[in-house]
């Protein structure tokens, strides 16, 4: 009976961490692409095909990693901090 008494507040902990997950990794700022301004960004963003180069503004406050390929996969070709500016290739960012 006490592993029961136990298990219920694990649990619910749990679900409220889950809930709060997608917040937790949205950035607060701007980010600039190729002149247009993303406000709030989160997850995984598509450019393109990677053929052409990306210039980036990160105004977050999380780091911005580009990749080569589409859905955030492939090489790695650039990480901004927050604050810095790059051309770089790519054809998709994730935010945090």
């Amino acid at each position: 009976m006490k592993r029961g008494v136990y298990a219920v507040p694990v649990v619910l902990a749990a679900a409220g961490m889950l809930a709060a997950a997608p917040a937790a990794f949205a950035a607060r700022g701007t980010l600039v692409v190729n002149n247009t301004v993303y406000r709030e960004p989160s997850g995984c963003m598509q450019f393109g095909a990677g053929t052409g180069p990306l210039v980036l503004e990160n105004h977050t406050n999380r780091t911005v990693t580009i990749f080569i390929g589409s859905s955030c996969r492939g090489d790695v070709t650039a990480v901004l901090a927050p604050g810095e500016a790059r051309a770089s290739s790519g054809s998709s960012i994730q935010i945090g």
